[in-house]
């Protein structure tokens, strides 16, 4: 093997190790890389990657299964009413994101929605240097009151107004009635609604 297919196949390796424990991260911790787009860049070189290792290695076996792996999975994620292709284009691409704002130099707030099935939700997201750690994510329901139009989705802002050593407080601005809503810090839930 060259010095060059080398080198490439220990970058790829090393890019899947990195995604591999990105993903393991955000599913068992909530934790990513730092921004809406780091983990969206890491998936679209870590799949530019692999086709450049199925080229370069065309004539292994393991290239050709890669590929076929690719294919199959690609395939899948559209048989099944295509939510999980949804899913995956819509967490990789800018198209499940609605808001996202820095609120200031610990916290990042955004709403997102990754599928047709489910409505768009706020996440606020501690910024931890490199990474980030998701420490609220707040649906639709927990919103609820008289006012049945006013739901996440329909926000045109997210407005920082607070924080205590124990809470967080937002505005979801609508520009008619907004919503000024604390969370608890630590279980995430919902302690205060005014609207205003």
């Amino acid at each position: 093997m060259s010095l060059n297919k080398k080198i490439i196949l220990r970058f790829y390796l090393i890019l899947s190790a990195i995604s591999i424990l990105d993903c393991a991260l955000y599913y068992f911790k909530a934790i990513s890389l730092r921004g809406y787009y780091s983990d969206a860049i890491l998936f679209w070189l870590w799949l530019f990657m692999s086709f450049v290792i199925i080229i370069v290695f065309w004539k292994k076996l393991l290239a050709k299964l890669l590929l076929a792996a690719l294919v199959i999975t690609f395939a899948l994620s559209i048989i099944a009413m295509m939510l999980p292709f949804y899913a995956l284009v819509n967490s990789t691409t800018s198209l499940g994101l609605y808001i996202n704002k820095n609120l200031n130099e610990n916290y990042r707030a955004q709403i997102v929605g990754y599928g047709p099935m489910v409505y768009p939700w706020l996440e606020i997201i501690e910024k931890k240097g490199l990474f980030e750690k998701r420490i609220i994510k707040c649906i639709d329901s927990e919103l609820m009151n008289d006012n049945l139009d006013i739901k996440i989705r329909t926000a045109k802002d997210i407005i920082f107004k607070n924080e205590t050593d124990t809470t967080i407080t937002l505005t979801l601005f609508y520009g008619g009635p907004n919503k000024t809503i604390t969370f608890d810090k630590k279980t995430g839930n919902v302690t205060k609604i005014k609207n205003n």
